[in-house]
């Protein structure tokens, strides 16, 4: 759920309140270790954007071009000062142009609470329900087959702004993520809790503090119920236990930006979606790798990710507008061999797309949720502008 600016200052370990050129020129000196990184010459034309330097933005961008697929500044994420430029039209109209049409993908259900801003979706097999989380509203609400809303988990539940959500169906457990440290007044004392729920009456089971924690985002359970969450403005990825301190998967500061997770189906990879890429860490040894990925592909920014046929699921909403993509995986589960778009930013619904759910009747994408309009004081901007909350079935195939 992170926008472009905090997800770069987290990638770069520079603090949020650093001014534009130091984050420039930290940059630049990781373009001097990985010069043909398209990423980084797009967050590179973001900064220089804000810097108000347009020339040194389209330079970066034009590298965009050179060197990467699947690119597509959004608007609102930093490149509203030069929209109108018929340079920077030109440059994004070619990039543009070569990006598939995908936009296939029926409305699944929608929430009738605009304000409700949702970011985490698990799908219920047993009930053939999905369970959303708000953000702003602080609560779990349960949706039917048939579109109908009831609440879950509501005040008595006592949560904080609810991040990601995961379904143990297997031991009908519901995993959230609370977390107050979104907001500036969440940040000088921070609460940061992974939830869980008997699936079936929503009675509270467990409440996990992970004190060292930053910024808990999303959270992932494996084939045998292992409980992984993400750190984002850390780095750190901690496996929750049924009882005692959370245990350290990934320490702060070796993949900064950590996101979306996945684990492979025999629970000895665990993937994590971070600001430049997609990394690995194997459960057996605690080793970090970075997998590596086809010549001009991106698969940074991902917010959701998922494990699917022994593939990847992606949901990217910060080098794009919004993305499904589906990574193949090598026979060793160390490299993405294929990167492929399952729905590209051309839908209509699309507003940033966060998180999804994989079913076997296709992906379920939280595709318009409002998360940007939700500020850094707890309010919501613009608040005519927010969308129905909106879900999307996405077709999965190889």
């Amino acid at each position: 759920m992170r926008s472009l600016l905090v997800a770069l200052l987290i990638a770069l370990a520079v603090p949020v309140a650093a001014q534009t050129a130091t984050v420039i020129a930290a940059i630049e000196n990781l373009l001097k270790q990985r010069p043909e990184d398209p990423t980084l010459w797009y967050y590179l034309s973001h900064f220089q954007v804000e810097a108000g330097d347009k020339k040194a933005a389209l330079a970066a961008l034009k590298k965009v071009d050179e060197l990467g697929e699947g690119f597509l500044p959004p608007r609102e994420f930093g490149f509203e000062a030069i929209w109108e430029d018929k340079a920077f039209q030109a440059l994004r109209s070619k990039l543009e142009a070569r990006l598939p049409r995908l936009d296939f993908a029926p409305v699944a259900f929608e929430i009738d609470d605009r304000a409700f801003i949702p970011e985490g979706i698990a799908y219920d097999p047993g009930t053939a329900s999905f369970l959303v989380g708000s953000i702003a509203q602080k609560r779990i609400v349960r949706v039917s087959p048939g579109g109908v809303v009831t609440e879950f988990a509501g005040k008595d539940a006592k949560l904080d702004h609810v991040l990601g959500l995961a379904l143990d169906s297997p031991r009908r457990t519901l995993y959230a993520i609370s977390t107050n440290a979104i907001t500036e007044a969440g940040e000088k004392e921070r609460r940061n809790t992974v939830v869980a729920f008997d699936a079936d009456t929503g009675k509270l089971l467990q409440r996990a503090e992970v004190p060292g924690a930053q910024q808990l985002n999303d959270v992932a359970v494996a084939r045998g119920g292992r409980v992984f969450v993400s750190d984002s403005a850390s780095g750190a990825v901690y496996e929750i236990l049924k009882s005692g301190a959370p245990h350290t998967v990934l320490a702060a500061g070796q993949a900064r930006g950590t996101n979306g997770l996945a684990v492979s189906p025999d629970v000895k990879r665990l993937y994590i979606g971070h600001s430049t890429g997609v990394a690995m860490v194997d459960l057996a040894t605690g080793k970090m790798t970075r997998v590596t990925v086809p010549a001009r592909e991106t698969v940074a920014g991902i917010d959701g990710l998922y494990e699917w046929e022994g593939q990847l699921v992606g949901v990217q909403n910060i080098t794009t507008p919004g993305r499904v993509i589906l990574m193949t995986l090598s026979p060793d589960g160390t490299a993405i061999t294929r990167v492929q778009t399952l729905l590209s930013h051309h839908h209509p619904s699309l507003d940033e797309p966060t998180t999804g759910a994989v079913t076997s009747h296709g992906f379920y994408l939280l595709a318009a949720t409002g998360v940007n309009r939700f500020n850094r004081e707890g309010k919501i901007d613009r608040p005519d502008t927010v969308p129905k909350p909106t879900v999307l079935r996405v077709l999965l195939s190889r």
